[in-house]
């Protein structure tokens, strides 16, 4: 899908530190950061707040129906709710942490969810990370990137941001999925976050930027 505004699509395996570049790279550019995996944990604590079964992907496809999502931009940040409330104050929690992945499997939802991102360029230039990105939310984009490190280093890194996530399990389930599985659109630049710092990887991607058109301003 052809966007508006520029598109900066950033994907990449779990605690690759993908929202911290994101935020980063960003702020950089004046453009607006987007994390989809915030609007799929989102519908996730919605889903197990209202005893849904988020293995029930039948009951899961009613609910979010029924529900209703609204996503758009408001000071230069995502806004989201689903049945009118925001649940983005909840998304870290363990809870969500664990049943996440089920949820991202579900077609309804993705379906659902990617038309509302394809629609947030229609705003403004936009940095947006997540899993499909590249690879199918704006895969005509000519800036993309794919952050990923040792599966030791993420997990400390989830460790020390006090949750718990079994990383290898969740490489499994995102990159075996049916529905958007997680890879590495083949014009992408990799990233390894394991190896060098924010600024190191800020500084790589904008050259990169830079030598695929984007005009550049920082």
């Amino acid at each position: 899908m052809s966007s508006t505004h520029p598109v900066i699509a950033i994907d990449g395996t779990a605690a690759s530190g993908k929202s911290t570049f994101s935020r980063e790279l960003a702020r950089r550019l004046s453009f607006t950061y987007v994390n989809t995996g915030a609007m799929y944990r989102g519908v996730t604590w919605h889903f197990q707040n209202k005893g849904i079964a988020l293995t029930d992907p039948a009951a899961v496809e009613r609910e979010i129906a029924a529900a209703g999502v609204e996503t758009s931009l408001l000071n230069g940040e995502l806004a989201f709710r689903i049945g009118g409330v925001d649940p983005l104050p909840h998304v870290r929690e363990a809870k969500v942490n664990e049943g996440v992945s089920l949820v991202a499997q579900i077609a309804a939802v993705r379906k659902l969810l990617v038309a509302q991102q394809q629609r947030l360029a229609e705003q403004a230039p936009l940095v947006m990370e997540g899993r499909d990105i590249g690879t199918v939310v704006f895969p005509q984009t000519p800036y993309k990137f794919f952050l990923d490190a040792d599966a030791e280093v993420r997990a400390q890194r989830r460790s020390q941001q006090g949750e718990t996530d079994a990383i290898r399990q969740r490489d499994a389930h995102d990159s075996q999925r049916k529905e958007s599985p997680l890879a590495c659109a083949p014009d992408a630049l990799r990233l390894d976050s394991g190896l060098a710092t924010v600024d190191q990887l800020v500084v790589q991607a904008l050259d990169h930027l830079a030598a695929r058109g984007l005009k550049i301003t920082v």
